[in-house]
C-alpha cells in the first residue's frame, strides 16, 4: 500500500493532465487547478531542499568539519542574497548586480570545467581509437569551429569568407535542433515509463 500509493497518484496525475490537454475544451480549468497544487508542491519541496541545505552546512560549521570554509562562504552568500532580495526586491538594479556578481562567475567556473571534459573526452577518443578517418574528421571539424568561434578567419575581411562563415554557423544550429528531438523523444519515453509504473523516480 506504501509503495502502491504514489504509484497510482502518479499514473492518475499523469494521465488527467494528458487528457486535459487534449480534451482541453472540457477539462481546462480543472487542469490550471491541477498545476497550480503541482507548483505548491514543488515550492514545498524547494523550501525543504533549502532548509536541509541549511542545516548540512550549519552542521558543518559547529562541527568544524574539513572545508567548513566553504560552507560559511555559502550560507553568507545565501543570507545576504535573501535578505537584499526581501529588502531591495528581486527587481532592484542593486540586487540584480549583487546576484549577477555571484552568478557569473559560476557560470564561467562551469563553462571552463566543461571546456576541460570535453577536451579530456577528445583525447580519450584519439587515445582509443587511434587515427581513423572518424577521429581525424572529428578533431578537424572542432579545430576549424573552433577558429570560427574565435574570429579569427573573419579578421581577413573578405566577403566571400564571411558568406561561407554564415553558412556554416548554422550547421551546429541543425545539430542543436537534433538534441532537441531527443531530449523530446526522451522525455516522452519517460513519460510513458512513469504512466505504466515502470519508472518511479519520485520514490527515491
Amino acid at each position: 500500500m506504501k509503495k502502491g500509493l504514489p504509484i497510482a497518484v502518479a499514473i492518475l496525475s499523469g494521465l488527467f493532465v494528458l487528457a486535459g490537454l487534449i480534451f482541453q475544451p472540457y477539462l481546462g480549468p480543472y487542469l490550471g487547478l491541477v498545476l497550480n497544487w503541482a507548483v505548491i508542491v514543488g515550492s514545498m519541496a524547494l523550501l525543504v531542499a533549502i532548509a536541509s541545505l541549511i542545516i548540512y552546512h550549519a552542521r558543518s560549521i559547529l562541527t568544524a568539519r574539513k572545508g567548513f570554509i566553504f560552507s560559511i562562504v555559502i550560507l553568507a552568500s545565501f543570507g545576504l542574497s535573501l535578505v537584499g532580495g526581501l529588502w531591495l526586491g528581486v527587481d532592484n538594479p542593486a540586487y540584480l548586480k549583487w546576484v549577477g556578481a555571484i552568478q557569473r562567475p559560476l557560470e564561467v567556473s562551469l563553462l571552463g570545467l566543461v571546456a576541460l571534459i570535453m577536451t579530456s573526452a577528445a583525447v580519450q577518443v584519439f587515445r582509443n581509437r587511434g587515427w581513423s578517418p572518424l577521429t581525424v574528421s572529428f578533431g578537424l571539424s572542432a579545430i576549424f569551429f573552433l577558429l570560427i568561434a574565435l574570429g579569427l578567419l573573419q579578421t581577413l575581411e573578405v566577403p566571400q569568407i564571411a558568406t561561407v562563415i554564415g553558412y556554416i554557423r548554422q550547421l551546429p544550429l541543425v545539430g542543436a535542433r537534433g538534441l532537441l528531438i531527443g531530449v523530446a523523444i526522451g522525455a516522452v519515453m519517460m513519460a510513458i515509463r512513469v504512466l505504466l509504473g515502470s519508472e518511479r523516480p519520485y520514490s527515491d
